[in-house]
């Protein structure tokens, strides 16, 4: 047993490559700044690589998203079609079920909050310009600047999108007149200086601090406007400014290095959106330990050789961020879906665990070349693969059952017996048409 226990362990060492939490691209999709520098050096001058300098970013990045959903472009309309339609249907169930004690601009403040609070200040830097542009630093305002209005742009035209999809609930509060229009677009405004201080944070307390004035003062600022609470809207926004300009309004170098891991965040949150129709092959993994979780993998999965690649996938599973969290969400989503509307939730439950196995099956792409001189044969590292997704299927289709369950009038025995010949029939006629373990490692 303790044998097999080394075996696993030094797969998992091997396969893993690093084991601490690290989220970035890969050097080869990092173009070289100085490139970039060196061309426009030679022909204009200095200062006018620095004018230059945002234009040609932007373009770099447009290009390079242009490439990939080109290729996507056909599939991400209908598959946009199919999900603002169940998103739509439900949103109506979702309005239904709202009990009538809760206000409907404590409902909008929490939208907008949580639309504005995973914003990004993208900025195009690349690791290679602490070298290349530091000594300029104090040249480079305007590129700055530039960068600002971008994001505020960006986040506005979401803010705009959200307001126009729960446009009803809206007109339940207040009329869109320019005023309305104008204290939402400085509230996103706001939202972005906030974001660009955490630069200058000096540890995790005062990070934590920072995330929570920022997230109450948004949502207080959201949920007096929608209230028609002028003076505290006023007073509460004339506040966070003066606040957030006294605080920027000191003298403080850039910090690179938040620049560079904002930045790299922001283009790998766009790598995970493509690779969801397309393999990205330069995408890393972010990683985390999770001991509790290693622990019971560790005691369910039985130690026989037929199963090492079943405790492979396990752990990659339970510690690669991006599948991780992927599961949790939409499993908590369904969990929720199911509680609200029990009626139509094994509909609902159904469409979460399509799109919790098809999202998994890149998975297979994470083992490495070197984790295949284990002697087991191809097909066996195949059926593993497809064992291990049955499971983690099985296990999130009884959590979300659960919730249905509690509503013992709506818990019936052909849902369960639906969703577990879903399961079955999805992996071993849908899933097992797209895997093949030794290919995907070869690829490397």
């Amino acid at each position: 047993m303790w044998k097999n226990f080394k075996i696993y362990d030094s797969l998992w060492e091997m396969n893993s490559g690093q084991s601490n939490s690290y989220i970035a691209v890969r050097i080869d999709e990092i173009v070289d700044a100085s490139y970039v520098f060196r061309k426009t050096h030679e022909s204009i001058g200095i200062f006018m690589d620095i004018k230059s300098l945002w234009g040609l970013r932007v373009q770099e990045f447009y290009r390079k998203m242009f490439r990939y959903y080109s290729i996507i472009g056909a599939n991400v309309v209908y598959f946009f079609l199919v999900i603002s339609s169940i998103f739509i249907y439900y949103f109506n169930l979702f309005l239904q079920w709202i009990p009538p004690q809760i206000s409907v601009e404590v409902i909008l403040s929490l939208f907008v909050t949580f639309t504005l609070i995973p914003t990004k200040v993208r900025t195009f830097i690349k690791r290679a310009d602490i070298v290349f542009l530091l000594p300029l630093e104090w040249k480079l305002k305007s590129y700055f600047i530039k960068s600002l209005v971008y994001s505020f742009v960006i986040d506005t035209i979401k803010l705009l999108s959200l307001i126009t999809v729960l446009l009803s609930l809206f007109l339940h509060t207040t009329n869109i007149n320019l005023p309305i229009f104008i204290l939402i677009v400085g509230i996103v405004f706001y939202n972005i200086l906030m974001k660009w201080t955490e630069q200058w944070l000096e540890n995790h307390v005062q990070f934590v601090l920072h995330r929570l004035n920022r997230v109450f003062s948004i949502y207080l600022m959201c949920y007096f406007l929608f209230k028609n609470d002028w003076i505290f809207e006023l007073v509460l926004m004339s506040v966070n400014f003066a606040y957030i300009i006294y605080f920027i309004g000191k003298k403080r170098n850039l910090n690179w290095e938040w620049l560079i891991a904002e930045e790299e965040s922001a283009l790998l949150r766009n790598f995970k959106f493509i690779n969801i129709f397309i393999d990205v092959s330069n995408l890393k993994r972010s990683f985390r330990n999770r001991r509790l979780l290693t622990m019971i993998v560790k005691r369910c999965i039985p130690y026989s050789q037929s199963s090492t690649f079943v405790y492979l996938y396990s752990h990659l599973f339970v510690r690669y961020n991006d599948y991780f969290y992927l599961y949790l969400r939409l499993t908590v989503i369904g969990i929720f879906a199911n509680y609200a509307m029990p009626t139509s939730g094994w509909i609902f439950t159904l469409l979460i665990l399509f799109a919790t196995g098809f999202q998994i099956i890149p998975l297979q792409h994470e083992i490495k070349q070197s984790v295949l001189l284990y002697p087991i044969s191809k097909s066996q590292m195949n059926d593993s693969f497809l064992n291990f997704v049955l499971g983690i299927l099985y296990v999130q289709f009884f959590t979300l059952y659960f919730p249905m369950f509690i509503h013992t009038s709506t818990a019936k025995i052909y849902y369960l017996v639906i969703g577990s010949v879903f399961v079955y029939v999805f992996v071993y006629f849908f899933v097992s048409k797209r895997v093949n373990v030794s290919e995907s490692a070869l690829k490397e």
